[in-house]
């Protein structure tokens, strides 16, 4: 009944946590060169789960996840992906420590298919207080992955109708991983201070929050500018939402059928 809702991601982790005790689930969509939230929930409440999706997301994180690769692998010769984090034998330990390690996640299970030319991908995730997966976990979430992707589909093909604008502008981890993802040559303060005049901050407020002075604000402000060849607030407002808008190109397609025949393997 939740499908094509806002509440279909908690439901989603209802399921999952009934099947195989899951505390937090993402579902995100993969392009050839983006990865976007699908929806996120954690069993607590709170925004554990899509906080952790922005963490994932800036600097393209994601792109260095093991785990994601090794699905991508199999998919380019299989229709489906099933695939666990050795996270405790994360070499990367940035992802080891700043995407599992600060929400204290000790196992997750990534599921994949492919929908059309794109991914759809699955992660359940488990803390340390609740435990590793068991093997009886990992049958009960395959049992139920074909089921699970036909839910998703038909989701994603309701909700597919383009691009939020109110996000590119409400949401700061939003435009700095945008920024950060389609934008090379900009240096960090230079991104990050553009990101803040993007979301409406003052020069007061950005020079609060970075810990720099006003007039070093107005520096890199400076900067910006004559690297983007704009002058004014309102240029690079539209400069970031062309931007943005082509960073979520979400054309409308018909959904492709998500196949399914789980297989396993593990990632460090």
């Amino acid at each position: 009944m939740s499908i094509g809702q806002k509440q279909f991601g908690v439901q989603l982790l209802t399921l999952l946590n009934d099947t195989c005790g899951a505390e937090h689930a993402t579902v995100f969509h993969l392009t050839a060169d983006n990865l976007i939230e699908v929806t996120a929930a954690s069993m607590d409440g709170s925004d554990t789960a899509h906080r952790q999706v922005g963490v994932y997301l800036k600097e393209g994180l994601w792109r260095r996840d093991p785990t994601l690769t090794e699905a991508k692998l199999r998919l380019s010769s299989e229709g489906e992906a099933f695939v666990r984090t050795d996270v405790e034998h994360l070499t990367d330990d940035v992802l080891r420590e700043i995407v599992y390690g600060q929400q204290n996640i000790s196992d997750r299970l990534l599921i994949c298919s492919r929908w059309g030319d794109d991914i759809v991908g699955l992660s359940v995730l488990r803390s340390s207080r609740a435990g590793q997966f068991s093997g009886a976990d990992i049958n009960a979430v395959q049992s139920i992955a074909g089921t699970i992707f036909a839910l998703l589909a038909k989701h994603i093909s309701i909700t597919w109708d383009g691009p939020n604008i109110s996000v590119a502008l409400t949401s700061l981890q939003e435009i700095e991983a945008c920024i950060s993802a389609c934008v090379t040559g900009l240096p960090r303060r230079e991104a990050e201070v553009c990101s803040r005049i993007i979301y409406g901050m003052s020069t007061v407020g950005i020079s609060l929050e970075l810990h720099i002075s006003e007039e070093t604000v107005m520096t890199y402000r400076k900067r910006t500018y004559h690297r983007l060849d704009i002058a004014t607030q309102r240029e690079l407002l539209l400069w970031y939402l062309d931007l943005w808008s082509h960073w979520q190109d979400r054309s409308t397609r018909e959904p492709a059928q998500l196949a399914w025949k789980p297989k396993i393997a593990s990632a460090s």
